[in-house]
């Protein structure tokens, strides 16, 4: 690898507690994916009892975690793509994947197994869909300077759309930032914004990025700025609105996350509401206590209206990102059992930081 990339022990942590997170959050919502606010069995919905079935979200974590693992020099574009293309194809083709998958994720990979490249006119479907944003957390972990260029990378190679690049970016930075941004992930979230649209944001200045992006198109400013026009910033901040809002109120009166925002098919209402449920569940530094427990924020994001699994998830990874200390989720009082392949998997996933050599 290019860069160092660092074993620390608490980013360590971090990943673990993201994946775990991610996964829990998977599996409490995938129990109700398709099932209306109004039909919900319960509010919220409880914890899968007995073994806890992940979806596709989890599953396209994993194989983009095994991707970078695999790959010896993230500054060599074309051999990443070539690794996270691989990996995605062993997934499609997986008989685990059953889990009704995205067609966006399936359309493009179909065409790209037939030769295509995904910034062809035939390749990678120009979709917005969420399964850019929701698989992503392998891309946030990895080291400087190369984050912000992967995470727009394996966004692109399924779902080629502004709208799709620009929620996934700002879904990693929170990631990547979680710890020191608690109960403010909404808010820097919209001061990225306000960065790329004055010209000040390191992003437009990424050369990473820019080498990612450029058989896509030749100019990144143009790309973030699309992507924010295209009702980015609008649903991030009827998101903080919402939650300004709700910490007014006692959690039984929250209702369904999705109200008034959208309902997490799509990347942008995916991480607003996925940001609102893990600024429920974080807080400032020396503030009063959030008003969600972590458990409480993936009950809370699943009994939705809307992409219950990915909302949840996507809670999960951020609210499990946040904190520095090994099993967050345990001492939470949260134990998922997962299906025993899958438990392997995480388990082994979260022993190692992309970018980071197995002996480090």
């Amino acid at each position: 690898m290019t860069a160092p990339a660092t074993n620390d022990a608490a980013q360590l942590a971090r990943y673990g507690n993201a994946l775990t997170g991610l996964a829990a959050g998977d599996a409490w919502g995938y129990q109700v994916e398709f099932t209306s606010y109004a039909s919900m069995p319960a509010y919220p919905v409880a914890a899968p009892a007995g073994e806890w079935i992940i979806s596709d979200d989890t599953q396209m974590t994993l194989a983009l975690h095994d991707a970078l693992a695999e790959a010896v020099d993230f500054a060599d574009i074309p051999a990443v793509t070539d690794a996270i293309i691989r990996h995605f194809v062993l997934w499609q083709v997986d008989p685990d994947n059953n889990r009704a998958p995205g067609r966006a994720c399936m359309g493009s990979l179909h065409r790209l197994r037939a030769g295509a490249r995904w910034y062809d006119k035939d390749g990678a479907r120009e979709s917005a869909g969420c399964g850019a944003v929701m698989r992503l957390v392998p891309a946030a972990f990895a080291p400087e300077p190369y984050w912000r260029g992967l995470t727009a990378l394996q966004a692109v190679i399924t779902h080629k759309h502004p709208r799709a690049i620009v929620p996934a970016l700002l879904l990693a930075d929170a990631i990547r930032h979680a710890p020191e941004r608690g109960g403010l992930l909404l808010e820097h979230a919209l001061a990225e914004a306000d960065r790329i649209y004055d010209g000040t944001s390191d992003w437009l200045t990424d050369p990473y990025l820019a080498d990612v992006l450029a058989p896509y198109r030749g100019d990144v400013s143009s790309v973030l700025v699309d992507g924010l026009n295209d009702e980015v910033v609008d649903l991030l901040i009827t998101a903080a609105e919402t939650c300004d809002r709700l910490r007014l109120l006692d959690p039984a009166d929250f209702g369904d996350p999705c109200a008034g925002i959208g309902e997490g098919w799509e990347s942008a209402s995916a991480i607003a509401l996925g940001l609102l449920a893990a600024d429920l569940a974080t807080s400032e530094c020396g503030t009063d206590a959030a008003p969600l427990t972590g458990p409480e924020a993936l009950a809370w994001a699943a009994t939705s209206n809307g992409d219950s699994d990915s909302i949840a998830c996507i809670a999960g990874a951020v609210i499990g990102a946040a904190h520095t200390a090994p099993d967050y989720w345990h001492f939470s009082g949260l134990t998922p059992q997962f299906e025993p392949r899958y438990t392997a998997e995480i388990a082994a996933a979260a022993g190692q930081l992309p970018g980071a050599s197995p002996a480090e």
